[in-house]
């Protein structure tokens, strides 16, 4: 890969909170502040030392804004939670304690484990509860995360903090040359989207509007934190990128039009580094990528908020917000090297697949008796004409089987996702996937045309403890845009 380094210059808007009102700020190089918070980088709970952890999903205060608590929530802490390793060929047992004075559950989100570890709305931890979850890890390295998943209260209790990473490590990802000293060159972000009002969190709370669109919210977090720098240094940089936002889509730049290397979708190492000047990810998307800081001092991660032009909040269109400034200190020992060769994804032939699948995400208004609301309607979000029902199991696939879905949206974009395997993009609206996209995946945006993507699964999911698939915004979610499926 060629060495990339430009002069820096900042021409964003940054959106902070003060005095109880959201402003926008013109942020350029001259007007720019440099931040004085820290990224905050989660505990690393390395399971290679101990095959058994303890994770408590509790109640927090937090700071976003310094000497102002917000009412969280966290897991072993006040907001988010620890970053946990597993390993491929490697068993883990990992117990869930809730501490809430509310039922929660905890899914790992794009783990291929057997649905009664999956943390679906079915594997409910009333308050004071325990549940332990044996992680039998055969899926290749990649970055994957948990969060909780209870019917109906998914949206509220991710917004309010409980959530954390998943790192998975294989005898590939051991041997790759690629950064990999987590909180030193190998760095987890996850991007999210929060309202305040005199430097408070504003606690969760959703409108009918809101709930049609999803949550979206003024202010950029990162790791908890409000435009944070890291020093890190004069090398490559590896940062795992997670949209944690309920419904937010962002796109990701470097200053001055920089170029990355995106190295890694949901569920691994693409074939070979991509060149990138822009990235987009939806909410629940993972994915890796490489910042070159030889001979630069810092550096700076944008995001912007992709809003549908429909939106009642599009006037945030075009807004960029300071994820990340990234600082330079020569103390620490450089990664100089990247390897041109990550990974070998075999495609798989339309001819082996042996089922083909459609799922159409739609959303429209049925009437509700008794409901009180305008025009005396209710918003339905459904799946091929279907809102989730807890006691339906909407199909069965089979263990080993390949199988192409179709999916297709209406009337706006939604991120979808499966439990229980990874797939590959075979089209989207009638045309191959970019080279960025050519990687294993969980999630994937769906616009008004059609998505093909083709899978298997390796695990089981009973019809006690079924597998899920669903619209990642998570008021869509909540809603019913969601169904669930055996493998036998």
């Amino acid at each position: 890969m060629t060495l990339k380094n430009s002069a820096l210059l900042l021409g964003a808007l940054v959106s902070i909170s003060l005095l109880g009102t959201t402003y926008i700020v013109n942020s350029n190089k001259a007007s720019y502040s440099p931040s004085t918070n820290k990224l905050m980088i989660p505990e690393l709970i390395d399971t290679k030392q101990n095959r058994a952890t303890e994770l408590v999903i509790q109640e927090g205060r937090h700071e976003f804004f310094s000497g102002v608590p917000s009412e969280t929530k966290g897991v072993n802490g006040d907001y988010l939670g620890p970053t946990i390793k597993l390993y491929q060929g490697k068993s883990t047992q990992v117990t869930f304690t809730n501490d809430l004075n509310e039922a929660t559950t905890i899914h790992g989100h794009g783990l291929h484990v057997d649905g009664r570890w999956d943390g679906g709305p079915q594997n409910v931890i009333m308050p004071g509860k325990s549940i332990t979850y044996s992680y039998e890890i055969i899926q290749q390295a990649g970055t994957s995360w948990y969060h909780p998943h209870l019917m109906g209260k998914t949206a509220e209790q991710v917004h309010a903090g409980v959530a954390g990473f998943i790192i998975i490590e294989d005898d590939n990802s051991d041997s790759l040359d690629v950064p990999s000293r987590y909180g030193v060159d190998d760095i987890p972000i996850v991007v999210q989207d929060r309202s305040f009002v005199n430097g408070v969190m504003r606690n969760y709370s959703v409108s009918m509007e809101q709930i049609m669109e999803g949550l979206k919210e003024e202010t950029l977090v990162v790791n908890g934190q409000i435009s944070p720098y890291y020093d890190v240094p004069s090398g490559w940089i590896r940062l795992r990128l997670l949209n944690g936002s309920n419904a937010r889509y962002h796109s990701y730049t470097l200053e001055n039009g920089d170029s990355f290397w995106k190295i890694a979708t949901d569920g691994g190492f693409l074939e070979s580094p991509v060149e990138m000047t822009s990235l987009v990810m939806a909410p629940g998307e993972r994915n890796e990528i490489l910042v070159n800081m030889v001979n630069t001092a810092s550096n700076r991660v944008l995001v912007e908020f992709l809003e549908d032009e429909q939106s009642l909040l599009s006037f945030f269109k075009n807004d960029h917000q300071v994820a990340l400034e990234l600082r330079v200190d020569d103390s620490i020992e450089p990664h100089l090297t990247v390897a041109d060769v990550l990974n070998v994804i075999e495609d798989i032939d339309r001819n082996q697949v042996s089922v083909e699948r459609n799922f159409v995400l739609e959303m429209g208004e049925v009437e509700v008796e008794g409901l009180v609301s305008s025009h005396n309607h209710h918003s339905m979000f459904s799946i091929n004409g279907r809102s989730m029902d807890m006691n339906t199991i909407n199909h069965s696939s089979k263990k080993g089987q390949y199988e192409l879905w179709r999916i297709s949206g209406q009337e706006m974009r939604h991120p979808f996702h499966m439990h229980g395997t990874s797939f590959l993009i075979v089209s989207q609206n009638g045309a191959p996937p970019n080279e960025a996209d050519r990687g294993w995946k969980d999630t994937v945006d769906v616009n008004e045309g059609i998505t093909e993507v083709v899978l298997k699964f390796d695990v089981t999911a009973s019809k006690e403890y079924p597998f899920m698939y669903h619209c990642h915004i998570l008021e869509h979610e909540d809603a019913g845009m969601m169904g669930q499926f055996t493998v036998e």
